[in-house]
């Protein structure tokens, strides 16, 4: 599974990562798009073939429910982190185990496809 980071998630945790083996993107840090709307991220994260990783439940939940219903684009997973996990810079080494546990858990490209999972 590949990853894209929603712009709240830093992009070291997207660097550190394909060191580990793993295929991540980070918003945060990218000039072309960091200014992307949540739907124009879902559509970029679709075309990537990339699970998105946010703790913007609020607009990528109704996002993931619309994108699922018979008929729509689908996604190919979104890992959602609780408003509760602290992100702070001292604690990006447990978020990269936690997103390592994860992958390893879903390693093929479509094994978390229209689904969620939590941090």
């Amino acid at each position: 599974m590949k990853l894209l980071l929603d712009e709240m998630l830093s992009p070291v945790i997207a660097r550190e990562l394909p060191k580990r083996g793993y295929d991540a993107e980070a918003i945060a840090g990218n000039p072309g798009r960091e200014a992307m709307s949540d739907p124009e991220v879902l559509v970029l994260a679709r075309a990537e073939r990339r699970a998105i990783v946010t703790n913007n439940l609020r607009d990528y939940r109704p996002l993931h429910n619309s994108a699922i219903v018979p008929g729509a684009d689908g996604h190919f997973g979104m890992i959602f982190i609780p408003g509760s996990y602290r992100r702070t810079r001292a604690d990006t080494g447990r978020i990269i185990a936690a997103l390592e546990a994860i992958l390893a858990k879903h390693p093929g490209e479509t094994d978390l496809i229209n689904g969620e999972t939590w941090l």
